[in-house]
């Protein structure tokens, strides 16, 4: 610690080419103008921008995976045949398959979001409920967000390397500020939100409450922490979500979906990824390729909960994703939940602590982790610590409660403190990357770079 310390059949529809995402209507695909002429296509293609999420590239594993295995939170296992290699060992470069096809994917959702929106805007249609609308406005932000994570620079670094923001009127567009990113993220979202009103609660597809989740996780990475605090506040007071209790903990990751589940992507026995699935990674009974390190494991107590997440075998393996009914790879991949809205206010209080001195966010920060922590382990104590052992607690609480959900490199990288990725437990040729680095960021995919002139390569790749 330094410095304070239905799923329809419409993915038919749509171009899998990467160097192709700003395609209004790609070849060898229904026309768009077709597909969005009725209101059964829109919402045909809605399903289907969820349904990308779903992919490998994504949600269904590598984006997942990569925010563990780079950071300090997993190594390669005996097992491991060389998945994920390049990433535990700062070796990636930019024709690297995995990324480029999370840039594809990425894209393509943003494209055929942009479709939607655009039918939603048009103002001679009336056979398109708002809801449509809001739904493609947070679909689009999302993975934006994502994207901006992944290949833009923390903006203290380089806020210049950012990521193109799909245009229909410029077909090679250059890459934005990571602020204008943001900006643009944070509108939409707003909108979405209103426009979402009346929309059904479920942690499958967008509401009101879940687009307000996606909103907090926004302002935080941007260092807004006024308008984190005031949106996780009233998404805790108004939301219809409860966090998990000890009794029902680690039942919950067996089942659809819990009291926490603000968003998840589905994964139902037929989306079963099998093989090219989070649970077949990551259990000895598949491919076993990532484990925890040592770094990660010591952190649980003997009395948390969760270390019965650990599968004891020739190696420590962590079955955070089992299976539901015994299937490995049916799993819903959790995006948000309700646990890391308080973590995040509680870091957000613990800023406005430690730049104010008002007590109060003592007290705030500290009725949080007691909520959040004693539910999966009943000694924790906080009451009593310093400064910077309180601000401790919220870092490692986070990281050992979101551990194998993608978050710990994105953590490392938000923080304001400069939170370096540091391993011990580490066979790699590279144990520690400062904070800030240009390895906070990936390498643009060279097909993205050859196909428009305008993109220019993040700095040390």
């Amino acid at each position: 610690m330094k410095k304070y310390i239905l799923l329809l059949l419409c993915t038919t529809m749509f171009c899998t080419s990467c160097t192709k995402f700003l395609d209004k209507e790609p070849t060898n695909y229904a026309s768009q103008e077709t597909l969005m002429a009725t209101a059964q296509g829109v919402t045909s293609a809605l399903i289907g921008c969820y349904n990308d999420f779903q992919s490998y590239s994504y949600y269904g594993r590598n984006f997942v995976l990569i925010g563990d295995v780079y950071a300090d939170n997993a190594k390669l296992s005996t097992m491991n045949i060389g998945n994920f290699s390049s990433f535990y060992n700062y070796s990636v470069t930019n024709d690297d398959a995995d990324l480029k096809a999370f840039w594809s994917t990425a894209y393509r959702i943003i494209r055929n979001a942009d479709n939607i929106i655009a039918a939603c805007q048009d103002s001679t249609r009336n056979d398109l409920d708002e809801t449509i609308y809001g739904e493609a406005l947070a679909i689009r932000s999302l993975a934006y967000f994502d994207l901006v994570r992944i290949f833009g620079q923390k903006r203290s670094y380089d806020d210049e390397a950012g990521i193109p923001i799909a245009n229909d009127t410029v077909p090679y567009p250059a890459r934005s500020k990571v602020s204008q990113v943001y900006t643009m993220i944070i509108k939409d979202l707003k909108k979405a939100k209103t426009l979402l009103e009346r929309a059904e609660v479920t942690p499958f597809r967008f509401n009101k409450y879940s687009v307000e989740a996606l909103l907090v996780l926004v302002y935080k990475t941007n260092n807004n922490f006024t308008d984190a605090i005031a949106q996780a506040e009233e998404l805790i007071e108004e939301g219809p979500y409860s966090l998990l209790t000890a009794e029902n903990y680690m039942d919950s990751w067996k089942q659809e979906s819990s009291s926490e589940s603000i968003f998840s992507i589905a994964m139902s026995s037929t989306d079963n990824a099998g093989t090219n699935s989070i649970g077949h990674m990551l259990s000895p009974d598949g491919y076993g390729g990532l484990v925890p390190t040592e770094d990660l494991l010591k952190l649980y107590s003997d009395n948390d909960i969760r270390t019965q997440f650990f599968n004891v075998r020739s190696e420590t393996f962590f079955n955070k994703y089992p299976g539901r009914d015994g299937n490995l790879g049916v799993d819903n991949v959790p995006v948000i939940r309700l646990s890391e809205i308080y973590y995040i206010l509680a870091d957000c209080y613990m800023y406005k602590l430690l730049t104010t001195g008002d007590s109060q966010y003592e007290t705030k920060t500290i009725d949080i982790l007691n909520k959040v922590t004693k539910r999966v382990d009943a000694t924790a104590i906080f009451e009593g610590l310093s400064m910077d052992d309180l601000l401790l607690s919220i870092h490692e609480g986070y990281r050992k409660e979101f551990a194998f959900e993608g978050k710990r490199f994105f953590q490392l990288k938000r923080s304001i403190y400069a939170f370096a990725i540091e391993r011990t437990d580490c066979n790699s040729n590279i144990c520690k990357v400062e904070n800030p680095s240009y390895l906070f960021a990936f390498p643009l995919p060279i097909a993205e770079l050859n196909a428009n002139p305008n993109l220019t390569q993040n700095k040390g790749y």
